[in-house]
């Protein structure tokens, strides 16, 4: 593992573009992202672009020393919307197809940026399990995952591929209601097993959270992965019991509010002592990545409290290094 460089950020729920607002605003909101000290990269979602107003577009705007950690999960949940097989774990055969084009389409999209940059630019990709939405046959979602996962594994990869662990279809009131995690870490041990090649395993602290409707079972996630020897990325979105950011949904919501905090979320569940708790566990020099994917839930929010949001997840998870 490389020794820990700065944090990935996911910004792009805090992004003007994300609530469809002016270029002028998105432009601010980058300049003013890539002031901050201790970003080593994005998260960034891939759809057909990287980014509204596209690849070159994003590209303009990023320091050139960031890296890219690009996710599936903004484009399969909204394919899901209208197609509820779409997914890797899908059991509906041409919608679990139609996911591994998707991924395809990524890898292709990887090559070009790495090209575009004369270095390898992107640093992972995450990918997420999704089966057929409502099934209960989690041991053929979990072979169709598995399936998946080898193929997409068999490519030749520039960068790493982690599976990001959402919460699990065998809970009540599922958000995502992906694969429990259990699964997934057998479908990386069994692709390994027929390919040679691995992927990983990320903890985002709020889907975990989401899963137990408490907030101990993200670090036992975090040690399980761990255990399984897998454990390659902690990610930090937060989630609530009230307000904004609803009861248990998987929004996003900042840090709850710490000394020094510009614009901490009161109701957040997520704290600068559980963000340290769980790197005591897992440090950031051990891991390929760790960092914040943070919303701002106004959509008529200005740059400033957009930024401010961005900010103070910096200065948590320095501060939860600090404690460690």
């Amino acid at each position: 593992m490389q020794k820990h460089a700065g944090f990935i950020v996911g910004a792009y729920p805090c992004a003007p573009s994300f609530h469809q607002r002016n270029e002028n605003e998105e432009t601010e909101f980058w300049r003013r992202l890539a002031d901050i000290p201790g970003i080593r990269g994005i998260e960034q979602p891939c759809l057909e672009t990287l980014h509204p107003y596209g690849d070159e577009w994003l590209f303009r705007h990023l320091p050139d020393e960031w890296d890219i950690v690009v996710t599936g999960v903004m484009e399969t949940m909204r394919r899901r919307g209208t197609l509820p097989g779409f997914g890797l774990a899908s059991e509906d055969a041409e919608q679990r197809r139609a996911c591994v084009g998707f991924y395809r389409h990524i890898f292709e999209k990887v090559e070009q940026t790495n090209t575009r940059f004369g270095r390898n630019k992107v640093l992972a990709v995450e990918l997420q399990s999704a089966p057929l939405a409502g099934t209960q046959n989690i041991s053929l979602a979990a072979r169709c995952f598995t399936e998946s996962l080898q193929e997409i594994l068999s490519w030749d990869w520039p960068c790493g591929l982690i599976i990001e662990h959402c919460d699990a279809l065998d809970k009540p009131a599922a958000r995502k209601g992906f694969l429990p995690l259990a699964h997934e870490l057998t479908a990386i041990a069994e692709a390994k097993a027929r390919t040679g090649k691995t992927a990983g395993m990320c903890i985002n602290w709020a889907r975990s959270a989401i899963e137990g409707r408490n907030t101990s079972l993200p670090l036992e996630h975090l040690q399980i992965s761990q255990q399984a020897g897998v454990l390659q990325a902690l990610m930090f979105s937060g989630t609530t019991r009230e307000g904004a950011y609803g009861d248990w949904q998987d929004l996003h919501a900042p840090f709850a509010p710490f000394a020094g905090s510009e614009a901490g979320c009161q109701e957040s569940l997520m704290t600068v002592d559980i963000a340290a708790e769980m790197f005591r566990h897992a440090s950031p020099e051990s891991l390929s990545f760790s960092g914040i994917k943070l919303l701002e839930i106004n959509a008529s929010a200005g740059v400033d409290h957009r930024f401010a949001i961005l900010q103070d997840g910096i200065k948590a998870m320095n501060l939860a290094i600090d404690k460690k």
